[in-house]
């Protein structure tokens, strides 16, 4: 059986590796079918969809949306949407826009603190698609010294509860759930693990949530299964993903890691 993935960055958002060397990597270690699912943009599907059906490898259409409930961070992936909804563009621009404002107040208060790293510096690391994120700003501050990781970034600087925090825009749950559905799309609740809370879960399924991220390549079995349970008792699509980005223990989960064969037969049918 031919391996699967359904959450994986490349460096049109906050990915280390371009989606041609990401789908090359796939096809080495016999992956049969993917979702790029890059942050809050659909460039890296769209510069790589005609290369990956050319070696063999199923794309489905994926994006990892932020949005905010109850003042939490929650991503939404969506998926086999409408690629030309007009209402899931505008959506998915302006949170791009938002993320230059951002990193520009970011690096305003870093400098305030003698950080002396420019907008240009976090630009030139920000990959093919000129998105900012966070974790560029983070390998800007260790290029120039002023950290030895990317945790040290965060858990010093611009995490936060720091000082160079900046709140970023991020539409409402609700919102993105309602906008991926009128682009005829599937909404998927993105590693639900990271809220803490399951209450959010049942607050988005009432949204209209479709699925839930249960076979996510980092979590323990027991996790798994739990997740697993609230999927099958609230008739949530389930789907799988690694959350590739390319640092770290990425490569070694990525070589390993492939979701259920089921997921494929849920989300294609809508469960």
């Amino acid at each position: 059986m031919k391996k699967i993935d359904l959450h994986v960055h490349t460096n049109f958002s906050d990915g280390l590796y371009s989606p041609k060397e990401v789908i090359d990597l796939a096809k080495e270690h016999d992956y049969g079918v993917m979702a790029i699912t890059d942050h809050d943009n659909i460039g890296g599907y769209l510069h790589i969809r005609d290369y990956a059906k050319q070696v063999g490898i199923e794309l489905i259409p994926g994006v990892e949306i932020s949005t905010i409930h109850k003042g939490r961070d929650v991503h939404i992936l969506a998926y086999d949407f409408d690629l030309d909804n007009p209402e899931l563009k505008k959506l998915l621009q302006k949170i791009y826009d938002g993320r230059f404002e951002r990193a520009a107040k970011i690096i305003e208060k870093l400098n305030e603190r003698g950080v002396d790293i420019s907008l240009e510096d976090v630009q030139n690391l920000a990959g093919e698609n000129n998105y900012l994120g966070r974790p560029h700003i983070a390998r800007a501050m260790i290029e120039g010294g002023y950290c030895a990781n990317k945790y040290e970034a965060f858990e010093i600087h611009i995490g936060e509860h720091c000082y160079a925090h900046v709140p970023k825009f991020a539409p409402s749950s609700k919102k993105a759930i309602k906008t991926i559905h009128k682009a005829n799309g599937i909404s998927v609740l993105a590693h639900p693990y990271t809220l803490g809370d399951d209450r959010l879960i049942y607050d988005l399924i009432r949204y209209g949530l479709m699925g839930m991220e249960v076979f996510y390549a980092k979590c323990n079995d027991e996790t798994i299964y739990h997740y697993n349970e609230i999927a099958q008792k609230n008739y949530l699509i389930r789907t799988g993903g690694s959350d590739f980005h390319g640092e770290g223990i990425d490569l070694e989960i990525f070589g390993n890691y492939t979701a259920p064969e089921f997921v494929l037969d849920e989300i294609r049918r809508g469960y």
